[in-house]
């Protein structure tokens, strides 16, 4: 990949940055009561009774492909979460409000003290899409895969086994408590051990057999995936119509900017998810544009390694000193994005209004990295997320030059992206991504900056920061004196530098109804069966 070299003025007129549970002896659902991200979504409207929410095919673009197996997710799920949810599904589905709600699982019963355990009663009747029955054994094959596979220990590491008890009632025994724990059933999709026996591993790489409302029919890679209505599906609506109401859904996967812009302006498709840039130029048309604010972007150093220049912390401050983040949000943001001084928004409860920003000054940056081992700068390399707005990394480059920190961007294609955050990482390497937030703050931490986590493992963490995060997360729920304790050991040691918060944006055609985007603990998520098209 080349180097890419912008004067900053000239950058600086461009633009959009990337893209708990209860403490009694038993409890049937989770409730997390954190804060979540600010949603703006347009007001509901009264469908007639009258209207035919049947048929049609939904369109949507998505700027990135899948960088991880399909139908193994075991195996890793970067960048897989918007395809698989039409086709797949899982035990429990997060709600806006930080609750769980059943999806596979009709109901649950949760013990905290004692023998920590999760009781999962599974719905009945339903069938995966070859016909195999989705019961507990089904369920408890899946866990293996995931145990086994080890990716996602952050969690799988606290599963000491599981027993099924009768045909539709599994029970997962926990090492110990966690207040994390009940909220990452919302990650595991299940499919058909029957595929799998039959087709094998390479098959489910890129075919996913589960029980969602659409069934996969073609996959090409970086291109698109088709999936048709399931007749079998378990969901009836309120007046116990048969879901879903869509015959198809294609999956278009874009990278091109303008290409994404035309299609969609073109009529030929119903969805885009968009950059905030993009997204600019839909105003004043009758296409619906609906946000959500959500964490920052941020680089995250190699600093773990000792032989990168980022083990230092004066180069880090020197850094986050040298960036002007109020120039990117303005110039970047579109009005949506707001500059990030910290690791966490306002809207949850790691926010820590005491800590200063660090405002951007080049003296500051220039003394700092004066007192580190590289007085005179040194060349580095930042790896860019697959469908990243490219502007404010050239402009984060050209600010970084100002101090004798020479860039060299790489942008890794989406199969190669999760080698990229989940491997140790090339050494004097920073990686320029963004940070999910989650109602239980906790997630976030798990899954970005756990000791057995999916993301990072050559960033360093602070040094007060492993016993904080165990205190935290054995709270009977977040505690955010724990929580803003972590924030500010993540600013006294720089361990990585935000840079704007984040906006999540879609643009959605008058025909789409009922999308259920935003509504939902993760953001991307939809009311995939209720959805549906005017005609």
């Amino acid at each position: 990949m080349k180097r890419l070299l912008v004067p900053l003025v000239f950058l600086l007129i461009l633009a959009s940055v990337l893209a708990g549970c209860s403490t009694t002896e038993t409890a049937t659902t989770t409730k997390p009561t954190t804060t979540t991200p600010a949603t703006t979504t347009t007001p509901a409207t009264t469908t007639p009774a009258t209207v035919n929410k049947y048929g049609g095919t939904l369109r949507i673009i998505e700027i990135a492909a899948p960088g991880a197996p399909l139908g193994a997710e075991w195996e890793g799920n970067l960048g897989t979460y918007n395809t698989q949810q039409w086709v797949l599904e899982r035990l429990l589905k997060e709600q806006l409000d930080g609750t769980m709600g059943g999806e596979l699982a009709e109901t649950w019963d949760v013990t905290t003290t004692g023998n920590v355990n999760v009781v999962f009663h599974i719905r009945h009747g339903v069938t995966f899409h070859d016909g195999t029955p989705c019961n507990a054994e089904a369920i408890a094959w899946n866990l293996n895969m995931y145990k086994t596979a080890n990716m996602f220990g952050s969690t799988t590491n606290y599963w000491a086994s599981w027993d099924v008890l009768d045909e539709y009632t599994l029970r997962v025994n926990y090492t110990k408590w966690s207040n994390h724990l009940i909220r990452s059933w919302e990650n595991y999709f299940m499919v058909s051990p029957t595929a799998y026996d039959t087709h094998g591993i390479e098959w489910m790489r890129i075919n996913m057999v589960g029980t969602g409302p659409f069934m996969q029919t073609e996959y090409q890679k970086d291109v698109s995936l088709t999936a048709v209505r399931n007749p079998n599906y378990w969901q009836k609506d309120e007046d116990g119509n048969q879901l879903p109401y869509l015959d198809e859904i294609q999956l278009l996967y874009v990278a091109d900017e303008t290409t994404r812009e035309n299609l969609m302006k073109s009529g030929g498709a119903e969805m885009l998810n968009s950059t905030t840039k993009q997204a600019s130029r839909f105003a004043g048309t009758d296409f619906t544009i609906i946000t959500r604010s959500g964490g920052p972007t941020m680089l995250a150093p190699d600093s773990k390694n000792a032989d990168s220049p980022y083990a230092d912390l004066n180069v880090r401050l020197a850094v986050e000193y040298a960036i002007d983040r109020e120039s990117l949000a303005s110039a970047f943001g579109y009005g949506f994005d707001k500059p990030a001084y910290q690791m966490a928004s306002s809207s949850t409860k790691t926010y820590n209004a005491s800590l200063e920003p660090r405002m951007f000054d080049l003296t500051k940056a220039r003394e700092y990295l004066a007192m580190s081992n590289y007085p005179e700068g040194f060349d580095t390399t930042i790896f860019v997320g697959p469908g990243a707005n490219r502007d404010p990394v050239i402009a984060i480059q050209a600010m970084l030059s100002e101090i004798n920190i020479n860039v060299d961007l790489q942008f890794p294609e989406p199969a190669s992206w999760q080698a990229v955050t989940t491997q140790p990482a090339q050494v004097n390497s920073m990686i320029y991504m963004p940070i999910n937030e989650w109602s239980n703050y906790n997630t976030t931490l798990n899954v970005f900056f756990g000791s057995s986590g999916f993301y990072l493992p050559s960033n360093q963490k602070p040094a007060s920061y492993a016993d904080l995060f165990a205190q935290s997360l054995a709270a009977p729920a977040p505690d955010t004196t724990i929580l803003q304790q972590i924030s500010k050991a993540f600013y006294d040691d720089c361990t990585i530098i935000p840079l704007v918060y984040n906006t999540f944006v879609f643009v959605l055609s008058p025909k789409l109804q009922d999308s259920g985007l935003l509504t939902f603990g993760t953001f991307n998520a939809w009311t995939y069966a209720r959805a549906w098209l005017e005609k």
